[in-house]
This record gives C-alpha cells, structure tokens and sequence, in this order.
C-alpha cells in the first residue's frame, strides 16, 4: 500500500475503535443469520459442545452492551496497573533519582540503548500484562533522561513485550497456567504425561537473544534515524541522596525477598500456603506476592523517591512530594478513553462470540487437515496466529486450542511442550498484529503524553512505522520454531520436539 493511501487511514485510534465496534456489530447480525458455528472441545473429556454467534441487534444484546459498559471497564487489569505505575513513575522521576541513575547511558552508543530496553522488555514477561505499566512510562523518562526522543523507547518496548511474549528466560504464571492445559489435553492420548516447568526453556532462551539481536538491527534501521532529541529537565543531582536510597531499596528489597522464602521464621507471608510446589506458590493465580507485585513496587519507590528527593532537595516538603504524585498524570486523557472504548469494543467481541467462534474453526481445520511434520507444524503457526488476531487473550486461546491442537500434534508424533511452544509463539505474533490488542491502544496513549512535537499521532501511522520491525521479528520467530524441529534440538530440560 503506498504512503499516500495510509496517509488517508490516519484515522483517530478513537474513531478507529468504533468503527471496529459497528463491523463487530454487523458481523454478529450477519453471522448469526448464516447460522455460522464452532465447537468447542473440552480440554479432559474431549466432548463437544456447540457455540454460535449472538447476534447484537436483539433486545439481549443491547442491554448487555449497555448495561455492562461501566462495569467492563472498572475491571479491565490495565487499568489499575497503569495508575498505580503512573503514581510510582512520578515520584521517582520528580525527584530526581531516575534522572541520576538513567544518566549514566547517557553517551552510551544508541544500538546498546535499543539492545537493553528490548531484551529487559522481552524477560519482563515474568510481571505478564504489568510490563507494559510499568516500562512504558519508565522507558519514557530513561529516553527523556538521555536526550533522545521518548517515542522511540515507547515503541521498542512495546515491541519487546510484545513479539517476545512467548519468550523469556523466567518461568512465570502464564507459563504455569498454559502448562497445566497442555498436560490436560495431552493426557487423552499419553495417560502418564507430565508437563515440566523447563520443558521449553532452551528455545525460549534463543528466541528471546535473536529477537533482542534482530530486533535492535530493525529499529535502529526504521526508528532511531527519523527521531528528534529531547531535551532534559534540570534537576539536582546528589551522590549522597543516591547511596541513601541504595541503602533503603536493598532493605526493603531483602524484606521482599524474606516474604517469598519458605519454611524460615516468619518468612513465606507472601506465598500461597494452599498451592502445591513453590512455583505455584509464588505464582499461582491466588498468590499474594502475584497480587501485590504492583503494590510492593510502589511502596519501594515511594520510600526511595523520598528519601532522595529531601537529601537532593529537589522535594522541599512533604506538600511538594504529594504534588509530585500526580506529576505524571498529565496529558494521560487519551489513555484512559482509549480503555474506555477498548471495553466496550471487548465486550461486543466478548458477547458476540464472533472471535470465539472464528477461532474454533481454524482450529478444527488442524483436526482435519491430513498434514504431518514440518507442514503440520507451520500450519499449526499460522491457525495459532490467526486466532490470537481474533481475541489476544493468551489463556482464553490455549483453553480453546490445545484439545484439538495438542492432540492432533501428539498423534503426528509432535510433543505437547512443543505444541504449546508453536502457540506461544503463534500467540505473540498474533497480539502484534491484532486491532482488539488493548496495550495497542495503551501505547499509543503513552505516544500521546510523550509527543512534545505536535506529531498528531494516528492508529495506522504508528502501526505504519513499527510495521518492517514486526515483520522480521516475526520470520525470527517462524525461523526459530520451524528450524529447531528440522534440527531436532532439545526444547528444554527433558524437553524434545518429537515424541
């Protein structure tokens, strides 16, 4: 498509997200007169059950949409998590102690910059959706604290967390959950398999250095040569304030630390007692330490910024450091209508059952394809592609997915941690490319706040720019899945691609 057509598609992210809204709504209408099905497996039993497209024009429909649009919205996760980084992000930045530690990149090379904020971003899938709360705003004043042009460091974290979603070097609750799916579904054809937590690590691990690798050679490419420098805020700087706020970081860091330590005098108060091994523990969906992750974070930064701020004297009184808290919330607006709108968009997506149904469908073609090997494998890709476009939902997905997907994929001799593998890549693909991706619209409101150059920031020219990024990154990862089973390499520990 040529640069003067999507010049013409710089639509408002707003107006965009309601245009999807009135497709979605049609699409209901129509899909639902064409009587258009799916069925949905379940994951132990392998018993079908039949799901169709509601249509929204029914007196059911509206009043759902209407009388949820509210409620939808206080319960989408971004929205505390944001808050409370933003919170966070403005006491440490107007006191001055993000300034002093992000200065000294200052004068590293550029490439190295991208190479770190791609890879720190890739590994934070460890917090899952809070990495984009928490880097987002905080790339945003590292670029800011160095004098380069805070879009770009918006942008590339976006894209990190995002492309290597299914990367990583940690084991986190996502990977716990999808985990469990996969041994579920595996067990109807292996009765005796068990899904190990490192399985999968190996190739996690060389998929999480080539995207940082290929991923800094493309946007130092795309991005860094068509960015502008910012200037930096003048704030004082004091060594003495620093070493004070180390000395509070690492107590409070080693109270954390404590809390997640079982089995030693009033340690573990930050574990899940009733979750079995210390993984789920940590974790697990009812973990504390899970639950308060944001919580703890900001306490730590509350003391820090503190302390720094009154030994740096860049916050006088105690007037001034309650002042510094809603710093960061200016010009934020647009985030904030952009997730208003975003849950009224899901909650269409969401009643209709148009994703669910669609994506049911790609998934039975895995069912009845008669393909086998590396064929199978990349047609698995693909499906799983295709259905994260449909509904980014990781979990929501695997749950849709791995009866029919793993299944078929053992009975052709592909192992289930190699299965969940081919998603997990499929899936972070998918969010990249996918109009109902909610942190889409969530970076793009970062973009707004950050734009000091009345840049006019649009839906489909961002995505315009970020777009050759994303499609290397994203042959990366078809290289990386369909390579390592022609080699045969070992997935992780007592993980292989075949069975």
């Amino acid at each position: 498509m040529s640069k003067k057509k999507m010049k013409k598609l710089n639509i408002g992210p707003l107006t965009i997200i309601v245009i999807i809204c009135i497709i979605l709504m049609v699409l209901s209408f129509v899909f639902n007169k064409l009587s258009i099905k799916g069925k949905m497996t379940d994951p132990e039993t392998l018993e079908t059950t039949t799901i169709t497209v509601n249509n929204i024009f029914t007196k059911e429909g509206i009043s759902s949409v209407i009388g949820s649009s509210l409620k939808n919205f206080r319960a989408i996760e971004p929205l505390v998590a944001i808050i409370v980084s933003l919170i966070t992000i403005s006491i440490l930045e107007v006191s001055g102690l993000l300034s002093h530690i992000f200065g000294v990149f200052k004068g590293v090379k550029s490439h190295f910059i991208t190479f770190i904020v791609l890879f720190v971003s890739i590994i934070s899938s460890i917090t899952g959706d809070y990495s984009y709360s928490i880097l987002l705003p905080l790339v945003t004043v590292m670029y800011k604290s160095i004098n380069r042009d805070p879009k770009v460091g918006i942008m590339t974290s976006f894209i990190g967390i995002t492309m290597g979603y299914g990367a990583g070097i940690v084991y986190n609750h996502q990977d716990i959950v999808l985990g469990e799916m996969t041994q579920v579904a595996a067990r109807n054809v292996l009765e005796n398999y068990t899904f190990g937590p490192f399985s999968i690590l190996f190739i996690m691990i060389t998929s999480t250095i080539l995207l940082s690798i290929i991923g800094t050679i493309m946007i130092e490419k795309e991005f860094v040569t068509k960015t502008k420098r910012n200037k930096e805020e003048e704030l004082i700087k004091s060594n003495v304030a620093l070493r004070s706020s180390i000395i509070a970081f690492v107590i409070m860091l080693l109270i954390s630390i404590w809390s997640i330590i079982p089995g030693l005098p009033l340690s573990g108060w930050m574990l899940d007692e009733n979750a079995s091994g210390y993984t789920e523990q940590l974790l697990g969906t009812n973990s504390p330490f899970r639950e308060g992750f944001m919580l703890i974070i900001l306490c730590i930064a509350l003391i820090c910024s503190y302390i720094y701020g009154k030994v740096s004297r860049n916050i006088k009184d105690s007037s001034e450091f309650n002042k510094a808290i809603s710093k960061t919330f200016q010009d934020t607006g647009f985030i904030f209508a952009g997730l208003f709108f975003a849950s009224i968009m899901m909650s269409i997506l969401n009643w209709t059952n148009i994703s669910t149904v669609l994506s049911l469908n790609l998934v039975e073609l895995i069912g009845q394809s008669q393909m086998s090997g590396f064929f199978l494998v990349a047609f698995a890709l693909i499906v799983c592609i295709f259905i994260t476009i449909l509904n980014p939902s990781t979990i929501n997905n695997w749950s849709l997915a791995s009866p029919v997907l793993v299944t078929n994929l053992v009975r052709a001799n592909i192992s289930p941690e190699y299965a969940q593998m081919i998603f997990q890549a499929g899936d972070s693909i998918g969010k990249c490319f996918s109009p109902f991706y909610i942190f889409f619209i969530v970076m793009l409101g970062f973009l707004y706040k950050a734009d000091n150059e009345d840049e006019n920031i649009k839906y489909f020219g961002t995505l315009r720019k970020m777009l050759p990024v994303l499609l290397v990154m994203t042959i990366t990862w078809i290289i990386v899945i369909i390579g390592w089973s022609l080699v045969g390499l070992p997935l992780g520990i007592g993980g292989s691609t075949s069975m």
